[in-house]
């Protein structure tokens, strides 16, 4: 989870003069060898390196801080982290030429909580006071989202970075991220279980019909870049929220699955490389209780092409509410060494392309505790 909930507290969270001919060659030649490096460098960086760390809105720390942080995630041993485009953008990109030069290969989540998405005037659902005001995705305009990616991407690329994948949005089947989906007038209210529950599903379609738009639109901007041509293309991060759980936010959610169903009826298996899933076992349950949700979240995952596609998951994670130093984190790293097992089976079977660990320096979540990364942070992320 993100902004407001980047905490967790859910509980579950890079002089002299040739012939004319020559230099208009060269620049081609210089181009194409860059580009194929920057390939090669991506792919090996995916193969090596598929578990990773989350560190999203660096924008909102000063340019030293988000310095720090990275320095801290590199100097870790952490090969792959996952970072955002949100407001301020400039600051978005900074981190990212930081991060890049620090080492890290980069799957880069776009915000869609950004004005500049949407046409003037669009009001946000509101939060009714318990969570931030969202867009709904039925408003966004893929041609202003155009503009924004085109040039982010652009600029990215004049920095020399290469991406190892783009994700727009974030858990846009619940409400926090998705403002079709209803916030209800009170907590402890029980919320939508299926499509057929959701009071405006109407909305809820165009959204999604909206959103694959927005993955066709990344698609082709990444086409007009030299370095991230070959970035893989992945769906937003779906929550995995149980029902009671989003009944006591009083919030409505689409399981994954079904939300998953309602992209694909609009053209997501065409549109991405693989489909995004956040996974949170908890860690109050049976280890078969926590294997069952692992299980069923990752129902959407296939290998095989006609099935569906690949799942890259964007955030997973263990709480650690502990604040002693040094860190007491052996309950934890045992559940992050028993998740991660799972994951490597499933990578083994093709049916997982990477994890992000969420969070590196979070309250609850992170794993970047007493000036080290903890035991579970050696455990989750390192390769």
């Amino acid at each position: 989870m993100m902004g407001g909930f980047a905490s967790r507290a859910s509980g579950w969270r890079w002089r002299f003069r040739r012939p004319a001919f020559l230099r208009r060659l060269m620049p081609l030649v210089a181009a194409s060898f860059l580009a194929a490096g920057a390939f090669a460098a991506t792919s090996v960086a995916t193969a090596q390196a598929q578990f990773g760390v989350n560190r999203v809105n660096l924008a909102w720390l000063d340019a030293g801080a988000r310095e720090k942080v990275l320095d801290q995630i590199a100097q870790s041993g952490t090969k792959l982290v996952r970072l955002s485009i949100s407001v301020p953008i400039d600051a978005s990109i900074d981190a990212v030429k930081v991060a890049h030069q620090k080492g890290l290969a980069i799957l880069l989540e776009v915000s869609l909580n950004n004005p500049a998405f949407y046409p003037e005037g669009t009001e946000k659902r509101s939060g009714r006071g318990r969570i931030w005001d969202t867009y709904r995705l039925s408003d966004v305009s893929p041609d202003q989202y155009r503009t924004v990616i085109g040039d982010v991407l652009q600029r990215i690329d004049r920095l020399g970075v290469p991406l190892v994948a783009v994700e727009p949005g974030n858990e846009i089947n619940w409400g926090p991220y998705n403002g079709d989906l209803d916030i209800k007038a009170q907590e402890k209210t029980r919320t939508a279980r299926s499509l057929a529950d959701i009071g405006d599903v109407a909305a809820v379609e165009r959204g999604a019909a909206k959103y694959v738009q927005l993955l066709q639109v990344t698609r082709q901007e990444l086409a007009k870049t030299k370095l991230s041509s070959h970035a893989k293309l992945v769906s937003a991060g779906l929550s995995d929220i149980p029902p009671e759980h989003a009944d006591r936010r009083g919030v409505d959610s689409i399981d994954p699955a079904s939300f998953t169903a309602l992209l694909r009826k609009h053209g997501l298996d065409k549109a991405a490389d693989a489909y995004g899933i956040h996974i949170y076992p908890g860690g109050d349950g049976s280890p078969t209780a926590r294997a069952e949700h692992v299980d069923q979240a990752l129902s959407i995952c296939q290998a095989r092409p006609d099935e569906g596609k690949p799942c890259w998951i964007t955030e997973w994670g263990f709480a650690n509410t502990a604040k002693t130093c040094p860190a007491d984190d052996s309950r934890r790293e045992r559940l992050v060494k028993a998740t991660r097992e799972r994951f490597a089976e499933l990578m083994r079977a093709g049916r997982i392309g990477a994890a992000f660990y969420f969070d590196w320096d979070a309250s609850t979540y992170g794993v970047w505790r007493c000036g080290e990364l903890s035991p579970a942070g050696r455990a989750a992320v390192t390769p």
